[in-house]
């Protein structure tokens, strides 16, 4: 697992709970999300809660909006692509 560090990195939501439903069964799987802050700490393991922006994330009482929180075990940061190469050009390429 590769859990969120800071704000702004975006994650993929792995894990969620809904009031009305058990564990892992929530629409927000699997929709990318950025943090923004983290909200304090949750559950019998004090785990690291994040506030999150999305699209069309519900929440855990149901309700649509752009930002929900979710644990840190929740979450699952991607990776960014590293920048391409930068090529030099030496002056013997150059010609000089």
């Amino acid at each position: 697992m590769n859990p969120p560090t800071g704000p702004g990195q975006r994650c993929r939501v792995i894990g969620s709970r809904m009031a009305y439903n058990k564990e892992g069964k929530s629409p927000n799987i699997g929709k990318e999300v950025t943090t923004v802050r983290i909200m304090g700490k949750a559950g019998i393991e004090e785990e690291t809660v994040w506030r999150c922006r999305g699209q069309g994330l519900v929440t855990y009482h149901g309700a649509v909006g752009d930002e929900c929180d979710f644990l840190e075990c929740w979450l699952e940061r991607i990776e960014e692509p590293p920048p391409p190469a930068v090529q030099r050009e030496t002056e013997k390429e150059l010609g000089a």
